[in-house]
């Protein structure tokens, strides 16, 4: 049998799809030491880097001696802690939503939205370049699982029209699409699931913290938040730290709490990341030079590619990707850009589809003028080498 394994493994090396961890050491948010080599990171999702910021570290220290480092139970064993309730409650008025509630991971809360809301003899409809944790959960939750081709919404409304026979229609998308770093149509999904009766949910999580006026996210606009039924996001990405969460009208949150099993069965997210998390909402809000600072960067980053003979789409998330198609050549690109000084993993299939491999470039508040210099003159060098 491990004869097997390790044939499926040759063959994902034959087409450059094998892949390994890497160890960074000294790592610094930004920087890191990997394999002897200081390096520059563009490849994070903290883009407010808020996993280092003061505050958000000095609420972890605190909350760490009153709490120590685990939760010990599931949410509905002992596991629910008051730093749970003040971060579901900070998080509910951030979204402006009644309710909400934090998952162990982002991952766990798609797959508990998904499992808990769809069943046999419903139907979800979800954009094709949805999130494997969506992908995962529709396949979970047994309902029947309808694509659309990306952003296409003629095609969606198809879909729904299909569907009229279903007990519930569940309409899936990203809002920032986490490969491409390009929006959905918020509003005309709204539109959509109006028209057709279907639920809403929106998985917002490189939208919180980037994204809208305020950086509560791509449902931010007015009307937005309360067409969106389900809005899920991460504590991951820009919040700075690690879990999942959901928030909606008080019984789409209690259905969660009751049938969602990656909720029910799952050890509690640790308090001292809850009162971190919770801080970080804060800083967004009370700290909006960060955000500007990310599109600052951000805009720099997306001119300095198209100086260098590079097409970036309009950059409207902090997500940056450099599409290079053979995933030969993308695997060449990091190790190009490695020796330069510059770390930025190259992104291929399942994560993108076959032949759309890349370089994700994600841009961060943390990172300096002369970072984002150093990363364009890299980009400038390769490009003349063939890059």
């Amino acid at each position: 049998m491990r004869q097997s394994f390790q044939t499926e493994l040759k063959q994902l090396s034959e087409k450059n799809l094998y892949r390994k961890l890497r160890v960074l050491e000294h790592h610094e948010g930004t920087r890191a030491r990997f394999e002897g080599r200081e390096l520059l990171l563009f490849c994070s999702n903290d883009y407010l880097g808020l996993s280092r910021y003061p505050r958000v570290v000095h609420a972890a220290r605190k909350a760490l001696e009153t709490y120590g480092v685990g939760a010990g139970a599931a949410r509905l064993i002992s596991g629910t802690s008051e730093a749970h309730r003040k971060l579901e409650e900070k998080i509910a008025r951030f979204k402006r939503k009644e309710a909400a509630v934090v998952f162990a991971t982002g991952f766990l809360a798609n797959l508990g939205i998904l499992t808990a809301f769809a069943g046999t003899g419903d139907v979800i409809i979800m954009d094709k370049l949805c999130h494997a944790s969506l992908v995962d959960g529709a396949r979970l939750s047994g309902a029947a699982l309808r694509v659309f081709p990306h952003k296409n919404y003629k095609q969606c409304e198809a879909l729904l029209k299909k569907s009229k026979t279903a007990r519930r229609k569940i309409l899936v998308t990203e809002s920032v699409f986490s490969m491409d770093g390009d929006l959905a149509d918020l509003g005309e999904l709204i539109r959509l699931k109006e028209k057709y009766g279907a639920l809403l949910v929106v998985d917002d999580a490189h939208g919180t913290g980037v994204v809208g006026e305020s950086g509560r996210g791509a449902t931010e606009p007015e009307g937005i938040a309360e067409g969106v039924d389900v809005i899920m996001g991460t504590l991951s990405k820009a919040v700075g730290g690690l879990g999942g969460f959901v928030a909606a009208d008080k019984v789409l949150i209690d259905t969660l709490v009751n049938f969602a099993r990656p909720f029910i069965f799952a050890t509690a997210l640790p308090p001292m990341l809850c009162e971190a998390a919770r801080e970080a909402f804060c800083v967004i809000e009370e700290e909006p030079s960060l955000r500007e600072k990310l599109w600052e960067n951000i805009r720099t980053v997306e001119k300095g590619l198209k100086a260098a003979g590079f097409s970036p789409a309009s950059a409207a998330s902090a997500i940056l990707p450099v599409i290079l198609g053979d995933e030969k050549k993308a695997l060449d690109a990091f190790e190009a850009l490695l020796s330069g000084g510059i770390f930025i993993p190259a992104v291929r299939y399942p994560t993108v589809p076959k032949g759309k491999a890349r370089l994700r470039i994600t841009v961060s508040a943390a990172h300096t003028a002369e970072d984002i210099k150093k990363l364009i003159e890299t980009f400038n060098r390769f490009k003349k080498t063939g890059l």
